[in-house]
């Protein structure tokens, strides 16, 4: 299908400004490319000659900077046309597209197994002097339009421009993260390659990093924060479908070291904390200890977060430049900051004002000579207050990220995933271990090494007759295939031997009715059924605290109506929160305001909740101090 791409070439820093716009034009007009049908061609200017013509189109408007030009690519279906039609294809493009006010080269390339067309304008136009706009959606709505609207008339596949919701000259922003998200998947894949043992477990160490996987002929994967799958053999060859076989065989995992996306903490001196600093400093440290134990933690989940890491350690300078203790100062510190910037804004208002008079008043060539001596303490001022007003605004920003995130679901997540105590250096902390193929029999290798092939399947069978033995599920497949989650979980022994032999359980079931036992299959299952169970655990037993808070309430003789009001010593003892984790602890302390039918806002809530959950962490700790002892 013949589709259209877009390409600019910006001024070079350093050296000759326009080298990236030669460079491109001699990449399209290189021989080789070219074969043997040599289509090249120019339009308001010649091939021979066409970047000084540029150049001097440039100079005449004043306009050698910025954007040097744009560089197109017309496509065809591989097999289709020839190199005569696409020439005429990309010259009726280039008119119709440009109106024949820029400078272009076109240059049919025949060196692949499909036809393309080579176009770069000038990025000056040479009758106005304007330089040429591109805007988002102008692939969708102006440019694949035209390519369509030529190679229908020739009879060629097109590509419509409504086939994608999201064009591929995507935004910006949205580029440059797919980009640093495509160099961390690489990085994090080749680390689980090296490690795996075949290929079921590669897609199982992927998964415990949080990638969501789609197979098929290619492997493709997707993280939080990414709009499409990525395939793996797109962003490095070496992921294809038979290398990762060779890298599985001779991949050496002593060489695989896991890359750390996250910056490195800011050095700190931990006894200067105050809770609420030691909260800020937090978000980081759990974002770089998951970088640690990306198995455990599930890395790939904190992409976004991860790379957004320069922020939170904005707001945790932030918070400890001006000393914040709470939430309530933070809300204070950017009304303070608010102010701070009117008042900057006000000064800067007064100083236009007072140079706009003095320009006013003079009437003499002397008080004009006095005005534009004292240009230099103008702007000198003036970049002062605007400096101060940029320092201003960086702060006011880092505040406002920081109140977003104390009413973040995923940091409070975060915080149930990786409970921070005692931050220790992370050089200290032990390298992840890479988790073992849960697919590898080593227990049945052993065996089959030591007695006969019978024995080993006698022994498997009674094997697997004891792994099913408490199992209440029925005996064929068409029964369990039409049991919803919650009866097959009761099904299996999960109370007597936990969610860490779901596999194995579920393995040795499929078996027994002869389901499918790849794999996959198996994981997926186990997966779903050891995640609703414990759920349904963590549900039960937030259900069971909440009588016992209530309980507690009642015998303490505590009025619910002045709930807010008793000391955190008090409400610490009623909640004891003891080894819960953060999560748990405000979803066991909402239930209770809600059962109680107390009218407290969301944020009050938070407020009151993280005094009572600081008060009992210390207590705990300070327990653990005296036993240590």
């Amino acid at each position: 299908m013949a589709i259209t791409k877009t390409m600019h070439m910006k001024a070079s820093g350093k050296g000759k400004i326009g080298i990236h716009l030669e460079h491109a034009i001699n990449y399209i007009l290189q021989t080789k490319k070219l074969g043997n049908s040599n289509l090249t061609g120019g339009i308001n200017c010649l091939p021979d000659s066409d970047y000084e013509q540029m150049k001097a189109t440039k100079q005449m408007f004043g306009k050698a900077g910025g954007r040097q030009g744009y560089h197109f690519v017309i496509s065809l279906k591989p097999g289709e046309g020839t190199p005569e039609l696409m020439y005429d294809i990309a010259i009726r493009f280039a008119e119709e597209a440009f109106g024949g006010e820029y400078e272009a080269v076109v240059a049919v390339h025949t060196d692949r197994n499909h036809l393309h067309a080579h176009i770069i304008i000038n990025s000056v136009n040479m009758v106005t002097g304007y330089k040429f706009q591109y805007h988002e959606g102008d692939w969708k709505y102006k440019f694949q339009p035209i390519t369509n609207k030529l190679c229908d008339e020739y009879g060629l596949h097109i590509t419509p421009a409504e086939y994608s919701k999201e064009p591929k000259n995507m935004a910006r922003p949205q580029w440059e993260r797919d980009l640093v998200f495509s160099k961390w998947i690489e990085q994090d894949a080749r680390f689980c390659a090296l490690n795996a043992e075949n290929m079921e477990h590669f897609i199982f160490l992927l998964e415990k990093q949080g990638f969501e996987i789609k197979q098929g002929e290619h492997i493709a994967v997707k993280v939080p924060g990414m709009k499409r799958f990525k395939r793996l053999d797109t962003i490095s060859g070496d992921f294809s479908r038979n290398n990762l076989e060779a890298m599985f065989k001779y991949g050496d995992a002593s060489q695989a070291a896991p890359v750390n996306h996250t910056l490195p903490l800011i050095p700190i001196r931990k006894t200067i904390f105050t809770p609420y600093q030691g909260k800020c400093y937090a978000r980081m440290y759990r974002l770089r200890l998951a970088e640690k134990k990306r198995f455990t933690y599930k890395s790939a989940y904190l992409y976004e977060q991860i790379r957004k890491m320069h922020e939170l350690q904005e707001e945790y300078l932030v918070v400890v430049k001006y000393g914040v203790k709470s939430f309530v100062e933070l809300v204070h510190l950017k009304f303070c900051l608010e102010r701070v910037d009117e008042e900057l804004c006000k000064v800067q208002k007064e100083i236009y004002r007072d140079r706009a008079s003095q320009k006013r008043s003079c009437k003499t060539a002397e008080d004009m000579a006095f005005f534009e001596a004292s240009v230099d303490d103008y702007w000198k001022r003036l970049k002062q207050i605007k400096l101060q007003k940029k320092d201003n605004l960086k702060e006011l920003k880092a505040v406002e990220r920081c109140l977003e995130r104390d009413g973040s679901t995923l940091d409070a997540e975060m915080e149930y995933w990786i409970s921070v105590d005692d931050m220790v250096e992370l050089a200290e902390i032990e390298k992840d271990e890479v988790p073992e193929n849960p697919y590898y029999q080593t227990e049945d290798l052993v065996v089959s090494q030591v007695i006969s092939e019978d024995i080993t399947d006698e022994i498997a069978t009674d094997v697997g007759d004891r792994d099913t033995a408490d199992m209440k599920l029925p005996a064929n497949k068409a029964d369990y295939m039409r049991m919803s989650v919650a009866e097959k979980v009761c099904g299996y022994p999960f109370d007597a031997k936990g969610t860490e032999s779901a596999f194995e359980m579920v393995r040795s079931y499929f078996e027994k009715i002869d389901m499918n036992t790849d794999f996959h299959s198996v994981y997926e299952e186990a997966k779903i059924l050891a995640d609703y169970y414990e759920k349904q655990k963590a549900e039960e037993f937030i259900k069971e605290r909440v009588k016992q808070v209530i309980g507690a309430m009642e015998l303490l003789e505590i009025d619910a109506d002045r709930f807010a009001e008793y000391s955190t010593d008090v409400l610490s003892e009623v909640f004891s929160f003891g080894d819960m984790e953060y999560f748990a602890g405000i979803k066991l302390f909402n239930r209770v305001i809600d059962r109680l039918e107390i009218n407290m806002e969301q944020q009050k809530r938070y407020e009151v909740f993280d005094r009572i959950y600081t008060e009992s962490m210390q207590e705990k700790k300070d327990e653990r101090d005296r036993y240590s002892r």
